[in-house]
C-alpha cells in the first residue's frame, strides 16, 4: 500500500470534516463530549485551521484515508500534534504511524511536540509511546466520560 500525504488546500476542508464526522461519531456517542469532539468542529473552523497552520490530507493507493491537523507555536520550536484521524476503513494498516513520522519529518525544526488523548484509548497510547512520546502525568476531566491524557515527545534539535 503506498502511502502520500499532501497539503490541505481551503477547497479540501468539507472533506476533511466529512472524514473527521466519520472517524469521530463513536467517540462522540461513547463520550458525550459535544463540545470537544472533532465530529462537532464547524466548516469555517477549519477553512480557518487551513489557511493559519498545517493540515494534511493522507492517501492510501490514491484513496482520501484521513487527515492530520499540525499546530505551531509562535516560537516556531513547539508543535501540537493537534488532530489526526485515519477513516475506519484504513485503520491498523500503520497509515497513522506513517502520518505522525511525516509531520516530524516535514516539521525538523520542533523540539518538542505534544498531543492529547482520551485516557481510556490504549491502542492510541500505545501508538503514541512506540513513537517516543511520554505521558506528562497532566489529565483534563471533560465530563464524567472522557478524561483527555497529555503526552509530549522532545526531539533531538
Amino acid at each position: 500500500m503506498e502511502i502520500r500525504f499532501e497539503r490541505a488546500k481551503l477547497e479540501d476542508a468539507e472533506l476533511i470534516l466529512q472524514g473527521q464526522q466519520k472517524s469521530f461519531l463513536p467517540l462522540l456517542e461513547r463520550y458525550q463530549d459535544h463540545d470537544v469532539n472533532p465530529c462537532n468542529e464547524k466548516l469555517e473552523s477549519i477553512q480557518k485551521s487551513i489557511v493559519e497552520y498545517y493540515f494534511y490530507k493522507i492517501f492510501a493507493d490514491e484513496k482520501f484515508s484521513g487527515a492530520i491537523y499540525v499546530h505551531e507555536n509562535p516560537d516556531d520550536i513547539h508543535f501540537k500534534l493537534h488532530t489526526i484521524y485515519v477513516l475506519p476503513e484504513y485503520q491498523n494498516l500503520g497509515i497513522g504511524q506513517k502520518a505522525i513520522e511525516y509531520v516530524e519529518k516535514i516539521h525538523s525544526c520542533a523540539v518538542e511536540w505534544v498531543l492529547e488523548t482520551p485516557h481510556d484509548l490504549k491502542r492510541n497510547h500505545h501508538l503514541y509511546e512506540k513513537m517516543g512520546y511520554v505521558k506528562t502525568g497532566k489529565t483534563d476531566k471533560i465530563n464524567d466520560n472522557l478524561t483527555i491524557v497529555h503526552f509530549k515527545k522532545k526531539t533531538m534539535n
